[in-house]
């Protein structure tokens, strides 16, 4: 066998290997994209999931503030009535 022969064979050896590497590349690049679609599906979700913990969070912060200005003025309306009836 020739030196141009050896040589043809190797050309045509790394051309069947670089067409299988487009045709992997070919298949797996729309699997990776997908899976990257997938990750800022579940990103903004976590996002979104800590925003409503945030705002749930701040409501009953808001709520227990409500509560402890109304447990004073029942107080002090019990206090007053206490007095009254003295």
């Amino acid at each position: 066998m020739s030196d141009i022969e050896r040589l043809e064979k190797l050309i045509e050896s790394n051309a069947k290997s670089i067409q299988a590497l487009t045709d992997l590349a070919s298949s797996i690049l729309p699997r990776l994209d997908d899976m990257q679609r997938q990750m800022v599906n579940m990103q903004r979700q976590m996002i979104d999931n800590q925003r409503r913990i945030d705002n749930n969070t701040g409501d009953i912060r808001d709520l227990a503030a409500d509560i402890r200005e109304l447990t004073l003025e029942n107080q002090r309306i019990l206090k007053y009535l206490e007095s009254r009836n003295q």
